[in-house]
């Protein structure tokens, strides 16, 4: 038996159906669209640049080596390049807006990791799953963008803002990670993470749902992938760790050169044979 509401409808075909009481303006929902999109684009780009400011003060503090500092970083990029292969499609499958908010939330929860973490350990498993959260983050808040902008060139101002945002969070990232470091320390980068993320998730209840799409998602692609950049990632560190201390080169040598006695003093790298003026005769 048909609604009331498709009864309506039905006798008046050009009634205009208003918003339920309590949901957002379109205009305004996609205000709040743009900006969950534009903070969860500019946190993930932050803590790529703030991290490598703060790696002599994770190290004082946690005691660890210089492949464990590596490590940290290299934890979040691995995870965060190769789970872009397969976060699309993801984003497709869940849709934008709960796959956005899943990816937010575990950035959260994982930076949260990275801040209370007692060793250098615990942090590098933190910055593997803050890696994969923001490889969510960052095509579902594109396709939340896109969502919401249906005209062309509102959703094109909408892009460009986007990726001037992350653009600017590159280059602030280093001043601000010195300025935590310094102020708070090191873990002080991890814990801006936390009122942000909640700031996202809030403005995503504001946000209409986004619709489910098929997409071919490759499972034994996606762990191929990581497996193959882990290994690469792997076999890059231990041949830096086992390279050892540059060899010292010939010139600056503490053998005699062929053909030079022990005790003579050692000539001078930027040291030119005498020659004479051929216009004065003077030395040169």
């Amino acid at each position: 038996m048909p609604s009331v509401a498709t009864r309506s409808d039905q006798r008046n075909p050009t009634r205009v159906r208003r918003p339920a009481v309590g949901s957002p303006a379109p205009a305004q929902a996609s205000g709040f669209a743009l900006v969950a999109a534009l903070l969860g684009f500019t946190v993930i780009s932050i803590d790529v640049s703030a991290v490598n400011i703060a790696l002599p003060a994770i190290r004082t503090s946690l005691h660890g080596g210089i492949t464990g500092l590596q490590w940290i970083v290299d934890a979040y990029t691995l995870m965060f390049a190769a789970l872009m292969l397969s976060a699309g499609a993801l984003a497709d499958r869940a849709g934008a807006r709960r796959a956005y908010a899943w990816g937010v939330g575990l950035f959260t929860l994982a930076s949260l990791a990275c801040a209370l973490a007692p060793g250098i350990g615990t942090l590098v498993a933190a910055r593997v799953v803050q890696g994969g959260a923001a490889a969510i983050v960052m095509p579902a808040s594109l396709a939340l963008i896109r969502q919401a902008y249906e005209d062309a060139r509102h959703r094109a101002r909408a892009i460009a803002l986007w990726t001037v945002g992350g653009s600017v969070a590159m280059a602030v990232g280093p001043v601000l990670g010195g300025i935590l470091t310094e102020a708070a320390g090191w873990r002080a980068v991890f814990f801006l993470n936390l009122p942000v993320g909640a700031l996202i998730l809030a403005l995503l209840a504001r946000v209409p749902r986004s619709p489910r799409r098929p997409a071919p998602l490759d499972l034994a692609g996606q762990v191929t992938a990581v497996l193959a950049l882990a290994g690469l990632a792997f076999a890059s560190s231990r041949a830096a760790t086992r390279a050892g201390p540059p060899r010292p080169s010939s010139r600056h040598s503490p053998w005699p050169s062929p053909g030079r006695s022990p005790s003579s003093p050692p000539r001078s790298a930027t040291a030119r044979p005498w020659s004479r003026c051929p216009c004065c005769g003077g030395a040169t």
